[in-house]
């Protein structure tokens, strides 16, 4: 697949959450796939409901959307991570397979950025994940689920650079050239790594 038909997706619900993201990610998120010609689609609303269940879990009801066949391969991305002005296309997945960065031990794959092609077996591995009675941690059910049916692909960790700031990585995060920058809803994070791209005209 050389060029696939690409809809980057992000799940924005709330005002507090959705001011934020207008504030800081909006711009950069419209002009990284206006520059790469992918379609990007701001869901405000819930998809439907999820009783007992963070609305983190929404990203796994993708599949229910009308239009998530149409396109040849979907990136859903958090609202909170901010794109560089250089970050390159998004890699391609193999049919099958879900694209996501390493995040912390025991294993899981950071649900922040997921890349896949809509298919038959990544909707069915989104409702088995949804079936994890974890209010909270869909990364941890989904990575359960993915690495069972052996549909782990693993990505370059520039696509998601997780920031916390305490952490004794910081200083390499921000001195090497990431291309999306993921606060981790931390609110004082997102206005600091603003003011960083800003600095380093990225």
């Amino acid at each position: 697949m050389s060029k696939p038909n690409t809809c980057v997706v992000s799940i924005v619900v709330g005002e507090a959450y959705l001011e934020a993201f207008n504030h800081y990610s909006r711009a950069r998120l419209e002009a990284y796939c206006q520059r790469h010609g992918y379609d990007l689609k701001i869901l405000t609303e819930p998809i439907r409901d999820l009783p007992g269940k963070k609305f983190t879990w929404q990203k796994l009801l993708l599949p229910e959307c009308d239009w998530w066949r149409d396109y040849d391969q979907v990136c859903f991305m958090d609202s909170d991570i901010l794109v560089a002005k250089d970050a390159p296309a998004l890699p391609v997945i193999s049919d099958g397979k879900l694209g996501g960065v390493p995040d912390k031990l025991p294993y899981q794959m950071n649900s922040g950025v997921l890349i896949y092609q809509p298919s038959d077996a990544i909707a069915d591995c989104f409702r088995e994940a949804l079936e994890d009675e974890d209010p909270f941690w869909d990364q941890k059910a989904l990575t359960r689920v993915m690495l069972h049916r052996w549909m782990e692909d693993p990505i370059d960790n520039r696509w998601n650079r997780q920031f916390y700031f305490k952490c004794w990585s910081v200083l390499g995060s921000l001195f090497r050239r990431q291309w999306f920058y993921h606060a981790c809803h931390g609110k004082s994070k997102l206005p600091l790594l603003s003011l960083w791209l800003k600095l380093t005209f990225r």
